[in-house]
């Protein structure tokens, strides 16, 4: 490995770090192609739904969610993008709009950006939901493939179409943005880097927020978090 190691730019750390995601990754040390991903979450919305499962509930941004979308087109500008996806909601796409025609990229809306359906529990805080259905949040906290929120979608429902969002990632060239919602990126996150399913609440991810991924022949790098 050293040998091979020899010959890189040593004043830039990025060249060492690829090759030794490339040993680490089983790649023998080849130079790897890379392709970046950047996961927005849609703007803030009123107040009044603080603290509540919104998922199909189809509200618009507040006027703070879309200072926010505003902010983020400014953010992205110099970052190359080449293809912009969104979730078919109402915020997500009130999100992507000032996005679309700062970097003037159209935009393709997919169905599997959409969040989960949380379904009579839409709008309820959780407190609310323990308070109606403590056996379901108990079935609900172990994650498990069979659970499905009441009236509303199951976990393999959800995992599954986060699945086919994540392939067509993989097969996706170029720096690709996806606009969408907390639980889509959280689940994306735990497919591309390679935790489980149950390890989705260990990302924060605010609203009006992005974060960044380098894809290297399959292998995903969590390369930023803006939370700001």
């Amino acid at each position: 490995m050293l040998e091979q190691m020899r010959g890189l730019n040593t004043e830039s750390p990025q060249p060492i770090l690829n090759r030794l995601r490339g040993f680490f990754f089983g790649l023998g040390g080849t130079s790897l192609k890379h392709k970046q991903i950047t996961l927005i979450r849609h703007g803030a919305l009123e107040s009044d739904l603080d603290g509540c499962y919104v998922g199909h509930l189809d509200v618009p941004l507040s006027n703070e969610g879309q200072s926010q979308a505003r902010k983020l087109a400014e953010r992205l500008t110099d970052q190359n993008i080449d293809c912009l996806w969104c979730s078919p909601s109402l915020r997500a796409q009130q999100t992507v709009a000032p996005i679309t025609e700062r970097l003037a990229r159209p935009c393709t809306i997919k169905v599997q950006l959409n969040e989960v359906n949380f379904g009579r529990w839409e709008g309820l805080t959780f407190k609310e939901i323990c308070a109606t259905d403590p056996d379901l949040v108990d079935q609900w906290a172990k994650y498990s493939d069979d659970f499905c929120f009441p009236d509303g979608e199951s976990q393999h429902d959800f995992q599954q179409r986060v699945s086919e969002i994540a392939q067509q990632i993989h097969s996706h060239s170029g720096h690709l943005a996806l606009v969408t919602h907390g639980g889509v990126i959280r689940a994306l996150l735990c497919q591309l880097l390679g935790f489980t399913k149950q390890d989705y609440l260990k990302f924060e991810i605010n609203r009006g927020s992005f974060i960044t991924l380098t894809i290297q022949d399959q292998h995903a790098v969590l390369t930023g978090l803006y939370n700001d």
